[in-house]
């Protein structure tokens, strides 16, 4: 089997399997609102506490402003650790919450016995973690100039990992030794391709941002920006699903040889 019939056979199976594109929205959806209702509630909280202080209304805008920044330093230095934690809380749970609908939702990409949630969800946690640890340790040679390589060096770990944590969800991990050039190719060819199209609606949302000239032309960007976040994430699910096809099938291949 050459790449290209890998890809065609793919994206035929893929398209047989289409709704579960929507079912990865779907779940993105979910995370979104849990997020929002978390923020929600914590920004309650600040504001019931700040509702309690009081303060004279001087009738000048400007002393009513400098007390204003008073009170809120103020009251800044007093629950300062409280705030930070609670913050520091709602990040921990949507990031959980992240991990575990995509485990959830996605394991019904995968076609094979790897494809169970706590596979999904170790491998996922896991591929962050190691993205996070080394941008944290490149960030100095970012600033001793070396940003081109530390570029270089982190788009091909984000390329290795995906092309692990690929392998290991779709339980295709024999593919390395037996077909790592195809496998290889097959992501770089997809991710690349996503990798176009996103810098492509970058570019045209830029343009379309420096040519904003009233309120309405705002609002109508920011349209722009919602749906191409949508369409992203639809075409990201899709060859999401077309990536696991076309490896199921390269492994099926291999096990019947």
């Amino acid at each position: 089997m050459t790449l290209t019939d890998a890809l065609c056979d793919g994206f035929a199976l893929a398209h047989k399997r289409v709704g579960l594109v929507f079912l990865d929205i779907l779940w993105k959806a979910i995370w979104v609102v849990i997020t929002l209702a978390t923020v929600f509630l914590v920004a309650s909280w600040i504001a019931s506490d700040l509702r309690t202080i009081s303060w004279e209304n001087t009738q000048a805008d400007a002393v009513n402003g400098l007390i204003a920044a008073a009170l809120l330093r103020r009251f800044w230095s007093a629950n300062q650790a409280e705030i930070l934690f609670v913050a520091g809380l709602v990040m921990a749970v949507s990031i959980v919450t992240w991990f575990f609908l995509e485990a959830l939702f996605r394991r019904k990409f995968v076609q094979g016995e790897m494809g169970t949630f706590h596979i999904l969800l170790l491998s996922s946690a896991g591929k962050y973690a190691i993205l996070l640890a080394t941008s944290l340790l490149l960030i100095p040679a970012v600033f001793d100039g070396a940003v081109t390589i530390a570029i270089v060096a982190f788009v091909a770990l984000v390329f290795l990992l995906t092309l692990l944590d690929t392998l290991i969800r779709a339980d295709a991990t024999d593919l390395l030794g037996t077909d790592l050039f195809r496998v290889a190719g097959l992501l770089g060819i997809l991710m690349s391709f996503e990798c176009m199209v996103a810098a492509s609606l970058v570019a045209v949302l830029l343009a379309g941002f420096s040519n904003v000239a009233s309120s309405a032309g705002a609002i109508a960007m920011f349209g722009a920006v919602l749906i191409a976040v949508l369409f992203l994430n639809l075409l990201h699910g899709y060859l999401l699903l077309v990536r696991f096809s076309a490896i199921a099938i390269m492994r099926r291949n291999v096990v019947e040889v």
